[in-house]
């Protein structure tokens, strides 16, 4: 359990990198949108290539930082019952939650999308389409898919390998997890 536990933090640490990369893009973003607009007000022009990379920017966040959100249990949860199951069972709803749910789609999101993103960089298609003159290449934006599903997927398996260890009891729930059980209102 110890090998595995330190795997789980070397993935943690994989996405915490990843992340701390992807954020800026956030930036990047925010200055393109002034940029864009700013260049259409003021002097009518407008590019094809800026405006699709504000979707590159946008996606490179959601789907790159998606394993970081999970990991800091940022993600959406819908827990009515949580303060009722106790730690361990809290650690039992999400190991079957993410056995059943999350590495499942997980996988099929990777396997679905990473023929698309190949055959995009094997035959360099471009953005371009009747709307738009955009020539950036298109396996950019269809790689986030794999890879981002693939982050996510390697996050739920460490998450999946912390509850585990909590059910055998080596290690307690991290303390935002302890913190959904006990109401959340004050600090451990």
């Amino acid at each position: 359990m110890r090998i595995l536990l330190q795997a789980a933090a070397s993935i943690d640490r994989l996405n915490e990198r990843i992340a701390n990369a992807v954020r800026w893009a956030l930036l990047a973003n925010a200055l393109l949108i002034t940029g864009n607009a700013l260049s259409r007000k003021l002097f009518s022009v407008a590019w094809a290539n800026a405006f699709d990379m504000q979707w590159h920017f946008f996606a490179a966040v959601v789907l790159l930082m998606a394993a970081y959100t999970f990991k800091r249990d940022e993600h959406v949860r819908i827990d009515i019952f949580t303060h009722r199951l106790g730690e361990r069972g809290l650690a039992w709803l999400d190991l079957v939650g993410i056995i059943l749910v999350l590495l499942p789609v997980c996988a099929v999101m990777v396997w679905v999308s990473w023929p698309d993103f190949f055959s995009a960089l094997q035959h360099r298609e471009t953005r371009s389409t009747r709307e738009s003159t955009s020539d950036l290449p298109a396996w950019i934006i269809k790689g986030f898919i794999p890879f981002g599903f693939f982050l996510l997927g390697l996050q739920g398996i460490a998450e999946a390998v912390r509850c585990v260890a909590s059910l055998r009891g080596i290690v307690r729930r991290p303390i935002h997890r302890r913190q959904l059980i006990e109401g959340g209102e004050h600090d451990i």
